[in-house]
């Protein structure tokens, strides 16, 4: 079970990312990068930042080039944050939104069929 201190780290890396992503971060045009989720461990050491990237098909260039970029976010994070010790960030690609809209289409189409019979 994960500790109310933790949701709130959770929180907090959350926000203190996505401004950091959203004013300087080099995302691709015309790439739309939310956080999903964000897990960090309970002795504080690691945070893993769930990222949906839409379209999901320029997902491996956006985390490439956000990779690339780990060292001046990392560092602008650490700078913002009032928390010790700090996590060390990591970024993974949520696929998981990716696996609904299919299968959200997937329905769709299925209804359409049964209504157009």
């Amino acid at each position: 079970m994960v500790s109310e201190r933790i949701l709130k780290i959770n929180k907090h890396v959350q926000r203190t990312v996505s401004e950091i992503l959203t004013e300087s971060a080099d995302i691709p045009q015309g790439v739309l990068v939310t956080i999903s989720r964000v897990e960090t461990t309970p002795n504080i050491r690691f945070s893993k930042i769930w990222l949906y990237i839409n379209p999901g098909t320029r997902a491996e260039e956006t985390l490439d080039r956000l990779k690339k970029q780990m060292y001046d976010i990392q560092g602008e994070f650490n700078r913002a944050m009032h928390l010790h010790p700090l996590p060390r960030l990591s970024f993974r690609h949520d696929t998981g939104l990716d696996y609904a809209d299919t299968i959200n289409k997937k329905l769709n189409e299925l209804t359409e069929e049964d209504t157009g019979q």
